[in-house]
This record gives structure tokens, C-alpha cells and sequence, in this order.
């Protein structure tokens, strides 16, 4: 119950808030400041995790502060003039920094290296390199030398295919799908007998994540992105309702529903997560 009032309570201020400023009834764009998810054990009860990302004026996330069964620790990030992601460091509660990513980009501005120092030592162990060819990018990773992901766009620039090569040829394999809207609608899995499918459903109101995605997919991604069903808080124009998992283990299907509250230029400012019914996530959405 005092869940449920805090939600409520945070969505009238935030009402309050978008009321105040839009005296004229015109819609303005609103700049995501801080977005808060909590989680919650089969019981209902809050389990300890936490996450939440922090976000400056101009839409670029500069923390994610996580606690998680690795701990409580944050990743900051700094971006270069162009507003590309130059720099992510990792470190934990009471620790100094112990992971330091750095981004390196060709005369093109286009994303060239990713060097992974793994132990904040000034020495690189890891690398990523970065090659574009017309609506592709292959990442290649320096160790092991043969594992590379390559990432297709249509014309619109839209993502719509992911290939993850290993040393023996093709490891897993991701097709997407969009709506007229750009919103992804369908994400095919397949790795080896593993077929897993993601179906979305949305409503029509604004996703503050989603420009920043598509125009800076590597700002957003971890390294070289992992599987994209990762990141579906940040992939469409518009915000999700469902999520429809299918496997071909059927003992793994779930369905995920969203219900958001939104203020009134139709941004989202709170949401209940629930899987197969059960609570798993509150959201909370401030903005500038």
C-alpha cells in the first residue's frame, strides 16, 4: 500500500509540475534528468536491487548508479564535443575506479577503437575495432582475434540485423522487425537449436530515450552491445505495454506488461512491471 501511494504521489507532483509549465496547452520536449527502477522478489517485496541513470541538459547519460548481486557500484561516462561517448569508468562503493573504457574516433567521427583497461592501470588489455562499410559496422575484437559482431542498417538507419561470428562461423543470429513508426516490433533469436522470439506492443506516446539510442547506439551499449533485447527501454520512439517471449524451450516463455503513467506532453513519469502478473519493476521518470 505505501508503494502504491508513493507511485501516486509521484505521478500528481510530476502532473503538477508539466501543469505549471504549459500554461500555453502547447506540448513542449522534455530533457530525461533521472530515471529510477526498483525491483521486486515474487512476494512483492523490494529484493535490494536497484538501478538508476543519470542524465545531463542535453540528453547524454553520465552515471548508472546499479546494485545487484555484484554489489553497489556506478559506471560514469564523459563525452566528447560532438556529444559521442569518450570515456566509461567503472568503480565500486568504497573503491577507486578498477575498469576504465576509452573511445577513439577517425577522421570521420565515426567510432574507431574501444580500449578496455581492465585493472585502471593505464594498460589496455582489450580492444574493440571498429570498421563501417555502407549500412554495416563489424566490431572486431583483438582477443580472441576471430570473435567480431557485425551490425546491418536499412536506409533509414534503422537496425535490422546482428550477426555474432565466432572462430567456427556464425554463433547467434538477431532479425528485427519495425512498425511504420520505427518502433521495433520483433526481435528473432537464433543460436544454434536456441530460437528465442521477442514480440513488442506499444502505446503512442514519447520514449525520452529513444533519440539518443538511435543517433549513439555505442554511447548507450555496453562494449559491443549484446543482444539487443537488452535494451528495450531505449529502442523505440514510442514506449512499450508488452513484451511477448517465446523460446523454443516453452518452460522459459513469459509475457511483460507495462502500465505508465504519463504527465501532460505525454512523457512517462511512472510504471508498474509486471511479468506473467507478478510485480517485478517501479519505474520513475524526472525530468529537467
Amino acid at each position: 500500500m505505501k508503494r502504491i501511494f508513493f507511485l501516486f504521489t509521484a505521478s500528481l507532483f510530476f502532473l503538477a509540475c508539466s501543469n505549471d509549465d504549459n500554461g500555453s496547452g502547447a506540448l513542449q520536449e522534455l530533457k530525461i534528468k533521472k530515471y529510477t527502477s526498483i525491483s521486486f522478489d515474487a512476494n512483492g517485496n523490494q529484493d535490494g536491487h536497484l538501478i538508476e541513470y543519470y542524465f545531463d541538459e542535453n540528453g547524454k547519460k553520465t552515471k548508472d548508479h546499479i546494485i545487484d548481486i555484484f554489489g553497489d557500484y556506478e559506471w560514469n561516462s564523459s563525452y566528447n564535443t560532438l556529444g559521442q561517448v569518450a570515456k566509461k569508468s567503472r568503480k565500486y562503493l568504497n573503491y577507486p575506479v578498477d575498469i576504465v573504457e576509452k573511445y577513439i574516433y577517425n577522421e570521420e567521427n565515426k567510432l574507431s577503437y574501444l580500449f578496455m583497461d581492465q585493472d585502471s592501470n593505464g594498460v589496455y588489455e582489450d580492444s574493440l575495432r571498429f570498421t563501417h562499410q555502407t549500412n554495416q559496422i563489424i566490431a572486431q575484437w583483438y582477443s580472441p582475434g576471430d570473435v567480431k559482431k557485425e551490425f546491418y542498417y536499412d536506409a533509414a538507419g534503422n537496425l535490422n540485423a546482428i550477426n555474432y561470428i565466432g572462430d567456427l562461423g556464425v554463433v547467434s543470429e538477431e532479425l528485427i522487425t519495425y512498425d511504420s513508426a520505427s518502433n521495433i516490433m520483433q526481435i528473432n533469436f537464433t543460436s544454434g537449436s536456441t530460437q528465442h522470439d521477442y514480440k513488442y506492443e506499444y502505446d503512442e506516446n514519447t520514449n525520452p530515450f529513444y533519440k539518443e539510442f538511435h543517433d549513439y547506439y555505442f554511447n548507450t551499449v555496453w562494449r559491443d552491445g549484446g543482444l539487443l533485447s537488452k535494451y528495450s527501454l531505449f529502442f523505440s520512439p514510442n514506449n512499450i505495454t508488452k513484451i511477448i517471449f517465446t523460446s523454443s524451450e516453452p518452460s522459459e516463455n513469459y509475457i511483460i506488461t507495462k502500465n505508465t503513467i504519463y504527465n501532460n506532453d505525454g512523457y512517462p513519469i511512472s510504471a508498474v512491471v509486471k511479468k506473467d502478473d507478478v510485480l517485478i519493476e517501479e519505474l520513475i521518470y524526472e525530468y529537467y
